[in-house]
């Protein structure tokens, strides 16, 4: 029987430790378990007698052990287990972190609001008389709950801890109410003393868009449980989000217990590359186009060239970050919302809150031209004098496809098919380049590949790019003018910096620093250069010809009196072939002889007879860059004439060469007018 003896010495020690670390539980274990065990050990025979003596002796010297622990420590045991039994927690919630432009101004923030908790069994079982109708009174005088509502809640829920009373109460709203805790009227003090503990505020944040609609789709928003959708608020979601704190209560009956508090951490900032200002301009002009034409969508990019950094994204229809379901704000009227379905309503916020610039793609148009002129001049395969003749078009002799131009524009040298924006010159080169050089130009400047931009659900475009395979001349005559195949704008405004810029090719970026809750700057994002695409003397070469086309070509909806803008018009088709459907677009840097602003616009169907006209781009990009400039302190380098002064942003779209560019006439050797 000696397992006997070994269990009951295991048991004991069990006993003892159980009450040493949990107090008075501990001693009615020990009551219960011990007492019987040593009664059974004490009935067995001489055998056990030694066991028996073993036990008594670990008891004696647990005995005094426990004695010196109870006498140190018993009142922190106590509280342990008290606190066990009347655990109360409460969350503190950590801020998201701030979203600013470049200059610190708040694009996002988060305020603190609160819910009035009202705890009826706190209220209901508390020794002080009348801690109901004090109860009832406080919340009448300071928050306008009727008497008869809270003795509703304190007779049908009296052992409730939680109920919430009011939600998203702002500091304001709760201040009365916490002057008069602190008050210190002796009139007060019971009514206080009653209500104190069971009235209290739960605190929370608020994502607040002091903006509202500005730069929606660039900053995104947040979902009720705080994490980011769409846009910085999506992609940096991890700086912004932080680590929720814990305030613990310990109540008891007849001990004294602090609270315990950890603190919460709160998010980081994100400081992005955006101008404000410039975000207004931008969005300005778009406005006034939506108000006075209309388009299906409108978008624009302004971009720092030498750096990568997006200064403005803009595009329409917009919303209201603040309430993003509320489609009145994109023009929707009460009738059609009525008459939408939740299917149909789903996939309209869904289009809505997708950034044009970054998440959707198109057939770019006569704005790549500038690509494959840039390219045969690298190669060494074209002469900047050499002359072209263009005779309308070009037909493959396999199969008779004939591929138009946009005018039979005859003799023409290089800057002369920039500037005419002239397909046929454009087809001659991509000949010259040959199809599996055509593909690496293609990769060179990014076409079909993800740029990297710190925005979330960007679109590669890859399987819309022809490869070596698969590329016939026809599809390489076509994609030299930007048809056959997509891109997106950051893209495009990517590949455009590095043309204007002296070849350098920059990782586009929306964000340049992260900061601390309290303003220290953690971490600086500088400009990463990528690749080359051009050289310099290219470069040059292609600011000249970009600036003949706004001053004497497809581009003269572009010009700003006293200053010397460079760009490209765009014109591209749309599916299906033969349809009215057209994308204009313009995109162009100033001063052209040294860059320090692009700007990138796109106008598609626009509610126009004529969709094709390139002027609809070209002249909201001229609006920006007027303003734009100056704000930025670069300022006007020409004579303005008073003409110039006269005409300025009054273009009619009635410029030579500007209606259906680069668009691909190619199917059963058709044609038609396309620039």
């Amino acid at each position: 029987m000696a397992w006997l003896g070994f269990v009951t010495l295991l048991t004991i020690y069990w006993c003892f430790f159980v009450a040493a670390t949990t107090g008075r539980i501990g001693w009615c274990l020990l009551t219960g378990w011990l007492l019987p065990i040593l009664a059974l050990t004490i009935s067995f025979r001489k055998g056990m007698q030694v066991n028996g003596l073993m036990v008594l002796i670990c008891f004696v010297l647990l005995v005094v052990r426990l004695v010196q622990i109870n006498v140190k420590n018993g009142t922190d045991y106590e509280k342990n287990v008290l606190s066990l039994l009347n655990y109360d927690g409460q969350t503190i919630p950590y801020k998201r972190g701030d979203i600013t432009d470049r200059n610190k101004t708040v694009l996002a923030t988060s305020e603190k609001i609160y819910n009035l908790v009202l705890d009826p069994y706190v209220i209901t079982h508390s020794n002080i008389d009348k801690a109901s109708e004090y109860a009832k009174e406080v919340l009448e005088e300071y928050f306008s709950i009727s008497k008869d509502d809270v003795d509703t809640i304190l007779t049908q829920q009296p052992d409730s801890r939680y109920v919430v009373l009011k939600r998203k109460m702002t500091y304001d709203e709760k201040k009365p109410y916490d002057d008069f805790l602190a008050s210190e009227d002796e009139n007060d003090a019971q009514k206080i003393k009653a209500v104190s503990s069971g009235i209290w505020f739960e605190e929370s944040y608020q994502r607040i868009y002091p903006f509202s609609t500005l730069a929606c789709d660039l900053i995104g928003f947040t979902a009720s449980d705080n994490s980011g959708l769409w846009g910085i608020e999506s992609y940096y979601n991890d700086t912004l989000s932080g680590t929720n704190g814990r305030k613990y209560g310990y109540l008891t009956d007849n001990v004294d217990l602090q609270t315990v508090t950890e603190e919460p951490h709160n998010g980081k900032t994100v400081v992005s590359t955006i101008d404000i200002n410039i975000q207004r301009i931008a969005e300005k002009y778009i406005s006034q186009f939506m108000t006075e034409t209309g388009a299906k969508n409108v978008a624009a990019i302004v971009m720092n060239p030498n750096n990568g950094e997006v200064l403005a994204m803009a595009s329409a229809p917009i919303f209201d970050l603040n309430n993003p379901r509320d489609l009145t704000v994109a023009g929707y009227t009460e009738d059609q919302l009525a008459d939408m379905k939740d299917e149909e309503m789903s996939d309209v916020l869904y289009t809505l809150w997708r950034n044009f610039c970054v998440n959707d793609s198109y057939e770019p148009g006569s704005t790549v031209k500038t690509m494959t002129v840039s390219y045969a001049l690298d190669q060494a395969l074209v002469d900047p004098n050499e002359q072209f003749y263009c005779d309308g078009g070009q037909t493959y002799e396999n199969d008779g496809t004939f591929v138009s131009c946009n005018s039979v524009h005859g003799e023409l040298d290089l800057t002369g098919g920039i500037t005419h924006s002239c397909n046929d010159v454009m087809m001659q080169l991509s000949d010259r380049i040959g199809i599996t050089s055509f593909t690496k130009m293609q990769k060179l400047f990014g076409l079909g590949q993800l740029t990297g931009i710190d925005l979330p659900g960007e679109a590669s475009c890859a399987g819309t790019i022809y490869t070596a395979d698969n590329m016939g001349p026809v599809e390489m005559w076509t994609s030299s003018f930007g048809q056959g195949y997509n891109a997106t704008m950051v893209q495009v405004v990517s590949a455009f910096c590095s043309i204007v810029n002296g070849g350098y090719y920059y990782k586009p970026h929306v964000v340049s620093e992260i900061a601390s809750d309290n303003g220290n700057t953690v971490q600086v994002f500088d400009k990463t250069l990528m690749r080359t695409t051009v050289s310099k003397t290219t470069s040059e070469w292609m600011k000249n010809a970009l600036y003949e086309t706004v001053e004497n070509g497809t581009g003269k909806a572009a010009q700003v009196a006293g200053y010397k803008i460079g760009g490209k018009t765009g014109t591209a088709e749309k599916l299906p072939r033969g349809g009215k459907e057209r994308l204009v677009s313009f995109i162009g840097a100033a001063p052209i002889d040294d860059p320090q602003l692009v700007v990138y616009v796109v106008v598609d169907e626009a509610n126009a007879e004529d969709q094709g006209q390139s002027s609809f781009a070209s002249t909201i990009a001229s609006n920006i860059f007027s303003e734009a400039l100056p704000y930025l302190q670069i300022f006007p380098t020409e004579e303005v004439t008073e003409t110039e002064t006269t005409n300025e942003n009054t273009s009619d779209g009635s410029y030579d060469d500007q209606a259906n560019e680069g668009a691909d006439n190619s199917d059963n050797g058709t044609s038609d007018d396309d620039e």
